[in-house]
């Protein structure tokens, strides 16, 4: 039985108690009427215990490479596993009609392929859509897995998406050492909080370097631009262009009947982002034009699944980032001074906190270069 099927018999059995409890019970008909008697604290109590059901199911999806998040009915995020050579986070949404995956978000194509069975699993039919919200390998990384599924995305992100993978690729397999000079950094290092990060880098790694000979680009094969509406028999799903944040394509996934928000790369929770392919003042007014959609939950390209304030934070991050470039690149040696700039207190928890001087580094690069 598939999961889909193993809730809706769960939920089914207990709507059939229900109904069974009021039909059996002896409620006065004017009881009814009136309205004296009141169904609503027992309709919620049905509804939660239908959202039970489906998160206990869900729950049941094991696989190394991510965690299964119910967001909403139909509604799912795939939540990356760190080191397992799945990088990014993804979505599985029930169209109605048709099953969308949101960015195959996997760095390489075994995640890719556990990604699309749990696709198939969650509602027993074959995938029918793939969107790839930017040309990061880790979110597209897995595109080969759906071979039966319509490609969609920006112009601009299938025109790099195969003209960066192939270059990945060609600097992948000319450099093998890589992985162990990053296994020797670890072995050296002393600090357990850039040990973490050490192990999760050389974790993906060494996934990517077992898949490097089966790593095919799959480039989308319907493009758009601007936005693309697609409308499916129980909800509407609405693509966006967003401009250049984070990469220069950057592209987000809305259900307006459900207000959630699947923000891809524009997004980072609690995770230190990347700025090295984008453009962060152009980042901070996407946020600003995100935080004006009507949503309530929004799932990041990194990190756990959030609400709005999770945008609020980062662009806190990257005006307070610019702002600290901007700052440094006043000293006699700003490449010296952001080496020894410490992490501000509020961010000293978030993960990936090398990424802070990476970012400062190149932000200083760029100020030069406007110059």
């Amino acid at each position: 039985m598939s999961v889909k099927n193993q809730a809706n018999y769960l939920t089914f059995s207990w709507t059939q108690e229900f109904h069974t409890f009021f039909t059996k019970m002896p409620f006065p008909s004017s009881m009814i009427e009136r309205g004296t008697l009141r169904f609503g604290p027992m309709l919620t109590s049905l509804l939660f215990y239908r959202r039970l059901i489906r998160m206990t199911v869900v729950s049941s999806l094991e696989s190394p490479f991510f965690t299964v998040d119910f967001i909403a009915d139909g509604i799912y995020a795939a939540i990356a596993k760190p080191g397992t050579g799945a990088m990014a986070n993804a979505g599985i949404i029930d169209l109605g009609d048709r099953t969308l995956v949101f960015d195959t978000t996997m760095y390489t194509p075994q995640a890719g392929q556990a990604l699309h069975n749990t696709a198939v699993q969650l509602f027993d039919r074959p995938v029918s859509l793939v969107i790839n919200s930017h040309f990061h390998l880790d979110h597209v990384g897995g595109n080969q897995s759906f071979p039966n599924a319509v490609m969609i995305s920006t112009d601009q992100t299938r025109t790099l998406m195969l003209e960066r993978t192939q270059q990945f690729l060609s600097f992948a397999l000319a450099h093998p050492e890589y992985p162990e000079s990053v296994k020797a950094s670890l072995e050296q290092e002393t600090d357990e909080r850039r040990r973490q990060e050490l192990s999760i880098q050389l974790g993906d790694l060494l996934a990517m370097d077992a898949a490097l000979l089966t790593l095919v680009p799959s480039p989308a094969t319907i493009s758009y631009d601007g936005s693309l509406t697609l409308h499916g028999s129980k909800r509407t799903a609405v693509l966006s262009a967003m401009g250049n944040g984070h990469s220069p394509c950057d592209a987000v996934l809305y259900l307006p009947g459900e207000e959630v928000l699947f923000a891809a790369d524009l997004l980072f929770v609690h995770s230190h982002p990347s700025v090295q392919s984008g453009n962060v003042s152009e980042w901070i007014h996407i946020l600003d034009r995100l935080g004006q959609e009507a949503f309530h939950t929004v799932v990041p390209g990194h990190g756990p699944v959030a609400d709005k304030q999770a945008l609020q934070s980062l662009q806190t991050y990257l005006t307070e980032l610019l702002a600290q470039a901007r700052l440094l690149s006043e000293q006699q040696d700003p490449l010296e001074a952001a080496s020894c700039t410490p992490i501000p207190d509020a961010y000293q928890t978030w993960t990936l906190d090398s990424l802070y001087e990476r970012n400062l580094k190149h932000l200083l690069h760029q100020l030069q270069s406007n110059e």
